[in-house]
């Protein structure tokens, strides 16, 4: 039997309000222990700003005379030629 799996056979045997509680504790050092370790960004890698606003991702590249049914068709045709090209 694996550490883990004595550990967990173990908080089975618990009541389930603590149970949780050892959760919640397992959850807070995670954080903690997260927290401390910057997680490494290779180098020229650059950080963008989260997205907040849906409408900031509209695109007016679109011709307004063209349908929906005329990008999927474009769509299905470069998937298309990528599969192709794969091969």
């Amino acid at each position: 039997m694996t550490p883990i799996e004595a550990v967990r056979e173990a908080a089975q045997r618990l009541p389930p309000g603590e149970q949780l509680q050892l959760i919640q504790e397992l959850l807070r050092g995670l954080q903690q222990n997260y927290k401390q370790q910057e997680p490494a960004i290779p180098s020229g890698v650059r950080r963008a700003a989260p997205i907040t606003k849906l409408a900031d991702l509209a695109a007016d590249f679109w011709p307004e005379d063209e349908t929906a049914d005329a990008i999927n068709a474009y769509i299905a045709q470069q998937r298309a030629a990528d599969r192709l090209s794969d091969q």
